[in-house]
């Protein structure tokens, strides 16, 4: 996986020989995506990848924004699949829309609007550091531990014990980056078969107040790098 800026992504798209794959949900999706982007969530990317691409052209994945982990994930997934030129726009749909670059439907003010701090963050990442530093405010970091089985994917899942935390199990790339959990009832002779692809993650820098937000409608969170490295479980119970 190589990242790219968006110069070299208007290149390729002008040449026609790129696939540029929108891992984002249905809906941000449907609201503005980079023009002749195809749309496979992070979720169906080990289902769809393979049917829906051709393996030996690049391909280009990219997610909302630089603070978003969901396109290094995919680039991951895709890599396992065996996907051999695959690049990563770290940047994201933010950086091209705030530039006025091409997507379908034309970007309205207020995606424009609403892409715009994160804009400023892919520019000047050190700016949110020092307000992080300044404000002293309490981070999801400070709740997280590293207690899961760490399995590659072609692991095997064994069934989960009487005391198994959930997820029981996280399902990592060789590099590290974050393929999948394994929840309490999954077990299979692979873990990548019995894994969720799609978890619910968190930057170790965001707030707890965040975190609670997300819990409401996830049943656990998983800590880890923009570029999708893992780092740890969130422990909801102790940020209360």
């Amino acid at each position: 996986m190589r990242e790219i800026r968006h110069r070299e992504l208007a290149r390729m798209r002008a040449s026609d020989g790129v696939q540029i794959v929108d891992v984002l949900p249905s809906h941000e999706f449907t609201a503005a995506h980079i023009r002749g982007a195809v749309h496979i969530p992070l979720r169906c990317i080990i289902r769809d990848a393979t049917p829906s691409l051709h393996r030996t052209r690049p391909v280009v994945v990219y997610c909302r924004d630089s603070l978003c982990d969901l396109g290094a994930r995919a680039a991951a997934q895709l890599e396992m699949l065996g996907f051999t030129d695959v690049r990563h726009y770290f940047r994201g749909k933010a950086d091209w829309i705030v530039r006025g670059l091409p997507t379908d439907p034309p970007a309205p003010l207020s995606e424009r609007m609403r892409a715009l701090p994160y804009f400023i963050n892919n520019l000047a990442p050190g700016l949110r550091s020092f307000w992080i530093r300044c404000s002293d405010r309490v981070r999801v970091g400070e709740f997280m531990r590293d207690d899961l089985l760490r399995l590659g994917p072609e692991d095997s899942a064994s069934p989960a014990s009487p005391d198994s935390p959930t997820p029981r199990a996280v399902v990592l790339s060789p590099e590290g980056v974050l393929l999948g959990a394994i929840e309490q009832s999954e077990s299979a002779p692979r873990a990548l078969a019995a894994m969720n692809p799609a978890p619910q993650t968190i930057r170790p820098d965001m707030t707890p107040r965040l975190a609670a937000k997300l819990m409401a409608s996830n049943p656990y969170l998983i800590v880890t790098t923009a570029m999708g490295k893992y780092l740890g479980r969130y422990l909801a119970s102790q940020a209360q």
